[in-house]
């Protein structure tokens, strides 16, 4: 087999990197040994991306593959806990259950072309959360299969709007080598609480990304560092009673506005 041209010069920084952090911090073969058995553990707990995450790797690769140009709404990293395959529904578009605990939440906006922003009807939008206590469905016996993920297409004028509860801040896994790594080197395991988006359309660029909300007390110090200003929103409360009436609901409930904006694919 050739070598390759893109992966020697790679190689040879990443060797280099670890040559010089061997030498500066005098490792030792037991030390060696030690980080040999973590990376054999990291891959037969299938955390290798969530190391990758943590490092901030999955983000500077995301920015490097995803350069945004214009006006596009920024990419952001898939994570681990996507799920294709969602059900497919049509408005009025509801993630969870219809008594789903938490704070409801009504979110709006359109699916917009880069430049003109022209609408673009029946972008497909496929979209997953926690629940208000930071677990998502596979996390939680209690939440029933597909809770809190659903794809559906953008109206006619380009438009959606979608009802769910607010979504907690939650840890990342840390009962695994990843967790122990964090703990080992003083680092939390916290992520501010979040939407995932993909969004798609014919002739466009598929998008994928996160939305987060303004005022998370983990926005400015998200373990695998994803927040970027574009994709912070206000979410506004209403504890009016009429307010409530109109929406039919006995509690508070909150909304939130944004705009997906993608980037046509080039010919």
């Amino acid at each position: 087999m050739e070598a390759s041209d893109r992966l020697v010069p790679i190689v040879d920084d990443l060797v280099r990197a670890l040559h010089r952090a061997v030498a500066d911090h005098q490792v030792t073969e037991p030390e060696w040994r030690q980080a040999l058995a973590f990376l054999t553990e990291l891959g037969t707990a299938d955390e290798w991306v969530l190391l990758s995450d943590v490092l901030g790797i999955s983000v500077a690769v995301d920015n490097n593959t995803y350069h945004q140009e214009g006006d596009e709404t920024p990419s952001n990293v898939q994570g681990p806990f996507y799920r294709p395959g969602a059900p497919l529904v049509s408005p009025p578009v509801t993630l969870g259950r219809d008594d789903e605990p938490g704070d409801p939440c009504f979110v709006a906006g359109s699916v917009l072309a880069a430049g003109d922003h022209r609408p673009l009807a029946g972008a497909l939008l496929d979209i997953w959360q926690t629940n208000h206590v930071g677990l998502y469905d596979h996390e939680d016996a209690s939440q029933p299969e597909w809770n809190l993920r659903r794809r559906f297409h953008a109206g006619e004028g380009g438009g959606y709007e979608l009802r769910t509860v607010v979504p907690g801040p939650y840890e990342i896994p840390k009962h695994g080598p990843v967790g122990r790594l964090l703990a080992a080197v003083g680092r939390h395991a916290w992520r501010p609480a979040h939407f995932h988006v993909k969004v798609s359309a014919d002739g466009f660029q598929p998008l994928t990304t996160m939305i987060y909300f303004e005022g998370d007390p983990w926005l400015h110090d998200d373990t695998i560092s994803s927040v970027k200003p574009g994709l912070v929103i206000p979410l506004a409360k209403h504890d009016r009673p009429d307010r409530l009436r109109a929406r039919g609901l006995d509690r508070r409930f909150y909304t939130g506005a944004f705009d997906f904006v993608l980037k046509a694919t080039r010919r």
